[in-house]
């Protein structure tokens, strides 16, 4: 990610690591054998890659700069997140966060096209637009 960038900073509960990456990251579905029809083989190209995070925020991002930071128990990284935002900003995101494990970062260089309208989803909880530090 950027060191001078705005972040967007989601939270999130996932039961694991896996779980969180295959939400927050795009994957493919095994390749159709090369007996499968051009039909077949057409539809898989249509529905890959799947990525339920892009999906659910409704926007076109460039993974390269997507962070998704699991960690087991109850509670997110937030060591992690005071070395790329200021302390009194991480603060704030620990009061306004219930339930969570996970960090999701998004730095603004990764949206294409407009400027996003972010908000919470089923999975997300949104926290806003930051600017990273440069620590």
């Amino acid at each position: 990610m950027s060191e001078s960038s705005d972040i967007h900073v989601f939270t999130a509960l996932f039961a694991t690591n896996d779980g969180a990456s295959a939400f927050g990251h795009p994957h493919w579905e095994p390749e159709p054998s090369q007996d499968a029809s051009d039909e077949e083989y057409t539809a898989w190209e249509d529905r890959n890659p799947i990525w339920p995070m892009k999906s659910e925020l409704g926007c076109s991002i460039d993974n390269d700069f997507v962070e998704i930071i699991w960690k087991s128990g109850e509670e997110p990284d937030w060591e992690y997140l005071v070395s790329r935002m200021e302390l009194t900003q991480v603060a704030e995101i620990r009061r306004q966060t219930e339930k969570a494990n996970t960090l999701v970062l998004i730095d603004h260089t990764a949206i294409e096209g407009g400027p996003p309208e972010f908000g919470s989803t089923s999975r997300l909880t949104y926290h806003g637009r930051y600017k990273a530090s440069s620590q």
